[in-house]
């Protein structure tokens, strides 16, 4: 799935704005996982504990195919130095190539209404 940046990314000297993405495999949700994991310390001790937040933003990262000519994924700095309106073109895009299920889903539940 091919989308287009308002803002872009800028590359060296290059402002790119045509992004390409990919679905998830089983390895990059594991490596997701992996990722967001993070030693706490808590009441009970030292715990290892996910975050919800990084393990989007790890998914979104590593489900980018190519931005211009370059292989995906994005770093986690270039992913933060996205714009919030690119942010959230790349959410919207990442959820309707991997979440088919959401728009059946809202499609049947407007049925016989």
């Amino acid at each position: 799935m091919e989308i287009t940046l308002k803002d872009g990314l800028m590359v060296g000297d290059e402002h790119i704005k045509s992004l390409t993405l990919r679905k998830l495999t089983t390895g990059d949700i594991l490596d997701s996982e992996i990722a967001s994991e993070q030693v706490k310390l808590t009441n009970q001790g030292h715990k290892l504990i996910a975050s919800s937040a990084v393990m989007s933003a790890e998914l979104y990262r590593r489900s980018i195919k190519k931005i211009g000519a370059l292989d995906g994924p994005l770093s986690m700095k270039q992913l933060k130095s996205l714009s919030l309106t690119d942010y959230e073109l790349l959410r919207i895009a990442y959820e309707a190539l991997n979440n088919p299920i959401i728009e059946e889903v809202a499609e049947n539940s407007t049925e016989g209404r």
